[in-house]
């Protein structure tokens, strides 16, 4: 074959596949995957030109033998990636690396808002790119190749033709059907297609040889040995089984219910299909493909961007010391379900994922809210006959990140602006967006989900107010409940996720609802009807504050007398305490207290109360509002609400 390549003066070179020690790191939002590099021969650049054989006739390069023109192209590809690392202009590091997590021959570290400082691709690197294009189409239009396929379609996409890869995945044609859907709901993904994409990918693994299942169908690499011990264990004898595992773990992952599919899923998906079409590819780390970068793709994502960074030789003669880093998205963080509440993830407790890059094993960005933040909110249940009410009350809160998350990169000087970039694939934060306060005034969507712990439909309702109340009914069981805001606009999104739960109420038992905090100066409500659009946008309370509490008592008897007790506690001991644990912190904290008897009528049925409520003086920090109902001869009912006392 012909060459397509032209030497230029240069003496960029690549680690050769016996060196692992590492001179420095590639970086995601602040993953930095390094990999060091010795001294090689002159780059290249791809120049326009046929492959030899072309000028002869369509006939003679069909009939060409297809294992070397594959082999020709995977040459192409590999000249292609070394030369994109050489147009890489490397920068002088004098400090040393710091490796966070350490992955085979690969140091990561988390670097916050610098992960997006990378140079932008060179024209001539995108030209260069376009040549290999050109050269791939040509041969997939003669021979039908699923390596020639997978390379289209990735060089197509990080071109930013994601509908023209999309396009060739659905013509595909060969006989490994599900590669060829695999690779479009890839195109999809990226395109934000998720539906579309989710679609895709189901085909695919329906279709999938038996020497990809384990690699599609286990949390390789993404939850910890423990994890993974729990999910291939997993059976009727445990009460769950894998599959139910699996569905739960990505079910519950989904960043936002507001967004159709799940694209947490087809990312996951996504990356087993970029490292199925690098394994046999050249890369700019100049490395040969080992599974220490299928874990570094699998857990931290696609790149967006690469760089390079060299450290000082100290004289002449002395070994390369520039190390090729890949750039991550800054706003990736890890969204994965705790895998420690797989086997029950009604259990969890409010705000127990979303997690700072550090503490996650596994990271994503939302390309439609890179932006991503906590909501304050007030969750409260009911019990409207065999049916759960739950109450949502909400209110963004601009100054509170998800934990160690980093903050919005300013538009002055942020390089993303007027970026020429082929991996803008994965949006940006938007540097035209308010950076100080993005609960704005722009068109939001709201909503309130409860998704069954078990699988099924999930209960919702939907609104387009920032902060307010959102009510919503389901029928008695196990759930998680989802509260979210999102303004893609500003590309933004709040969102408070819990475990929700009620039983039955069984004949000759009584019952207390949640407690349900009023807005400061609200008036005491007659039911429950009145007393939801005055909840309180979250749990905040000041010192002193003199405030209502309303709650729904269920089960009392024909003239049958409850004594009721609301005391505070300080901490934060959990949403809702058995009844023993309660009592065991109240008598021993002396707190204080108020009781009055609540009288039962004519038949069981549900009875409404609230009260105002005047703060002690207590020192701004965490507290727990607890509510006894105190029954003879039965065991009390108990409900708990954690506050936050804050300063006058």
């Amino acid at each position: 074959m012909k060459s397509l390549w032209m030497k230029i003066s240069g003496h960029e070179g690549a680690a050769t596949s016996g060196q692992t020690s590492l001179a420095g790191p590639t970086r995601v939002f602040g993953l930095l995957l390094v990999a060091a590099l010795a001294p090689m021969g002159p780059s290249l650049l791809l120049l326009a030109g046929p492959m030899e054989g072309r000028a002869q006739g369509t006939d003679e390069a069909a009939a060409a033998d297809s294992a070397s023109l594959v082999q020709e192209l995977r040459e192409l590809q590999d000249e292609f990636e070394g030369f994109r690392q050489s147009r890489i202009p490397p920068q002088t590091r004098v400090e040393g690396f710091r490796c966070d997590e350490r992955i085979g021959r690969f140091c990561h570290w988390f670097g916050g808002a610098d992960e997006a400082n990378f140079p932008p691709e060179p024209v001539e690197t995108e030209m260069a790119r376009r040549e290999l294009l050109g050269e791939l189409s040509y041969a997939w239009n003669q021979f039908r190749d699923p390596w020639i396929l997978g390379q289209l379609v990735r060089y197509l996409v990080e071109d930013g033709r994601t509908f023209q890869a999309s396009q060739v995945a659905r013509e595909c044609g060969l006989p490994q059907s599900w590669w060829c859907h695999a690779l479009l709901g890839y195109a999809l993904h990226v395109d934000e297609d998720f539906p579309g994409a989710e679609a895709a990918f189901q085909q695919a693994l329906a279709e999938l040889p038996e020497s990809e299942v384990e690699r599609w169908t286990t949390p390789r690499y993404i939850l910890s040995a423990e994890g993974r011990q729990f999910h291939r264990e997993a059976g009727p004898e445990n009460g769950v089984d894998r599959e139910e595992v699996w569905d739960r773990l990505w079910r519950f992952s989904n960043p936002l219910f507001l967004v159709e599919g799940n694209d947490r899923l087809t990312d996951h998906y996504a990356r087993l299909v970029v490292a199925h079409f690098k394994k046999e590819a050249g890369n700019p780390f100049r490395l040969p493909w080992e599974e220490d970068m299928e874990e570094s793709l699998v857990r931290y994502g696609r790149s967006i961007g690469w760089s390079r960074s060299q450290q000082p030789t100290g004289g002449p003669g002395l070994q390369d010391t520039r190390s090729t880093v890949s750039h991550h998205h800054p706003g990736s963080r890890g969204y994965l379900f705790p895998e420690e509440f797989l086997e029950s993830p009604a259990d969890i407790p409010p705000e127990a994922w979303i997690t700072a890059p550090r503490e996650a094993r596994t990271w994503y960005a939302p390309s439609y809210a890179p932006d991503f933040r906590g909501l304050e909110t007030q969750v409260a249940r009911f019990r409207r006959g065999d049916s759960l009410l739950v109450v949502g009350a909400f209110r963004p809160d601009p100054g509170s990140l998800v934990a160690g998350a980093p903050e919005r990169i300013e538009a002055e000087g942020d390089p993303f602006t007027a970026r020429s970039d082929p991996f803008r694939s994965q949006a940006a934060p938007d540097p035209e967006g308010p950076p100080s306060d993005p609960a704005g005034q722009g068109p939001a969507k709201t909503g309130l989900f409860l998704v069954p712990e078990d699988g099924g439909e999930p209960a919702s309702v939907e609104g387009d107010v920032r902060e307010g109340v959102l009510s919503l009914r389901a029928p008695t069981g196990r759930y998680v409940s989802s509260l979210e805001v999102l303004d893609r606009g500003a590309g933004a999104a709040w969102r408070a996720r819990q475990g929700v739960s009620q039983d039955r109420l069984e004949r000759g038992q009584a019952g207390v609802s949640d407690l349900l905090l009023l807005e400061e100066g609200a008036p005491l409500p007659d039911d429950l009807d009145e007393a939801i659009p005055l909840a309180r946008r979250g749990i905040r309370i000041r010192t002193g504050e003199r405030f209502a509490v309303a709650w729904e008592v269920y089960g009392l008897a024909f003239e049958e007398t409850a004594r009721v007790t609301l005391g505070f506690t300080e901490g934060r001991p959990g949403f809702l305490q058995q009844v023993g644990e309660f009592l065991g912190i109240l008598d021993p904290d002396d707190p204080v207290e108020i009781s009055f008897d609540e009288a039962g009528r004519d038949e069981v049925q549900t009875l409404f109360r609230a009260l105002h409520l005047e703060l002690p003086d207590l020192e701004p920090g965490e507290y727990t509002l607890h509510l006894s109902l105190d029954l003879p001869g039965r065991d009390p009912a108990v409900a708990s609400r954690p506050i936050m006392v804050e300063g006058r």
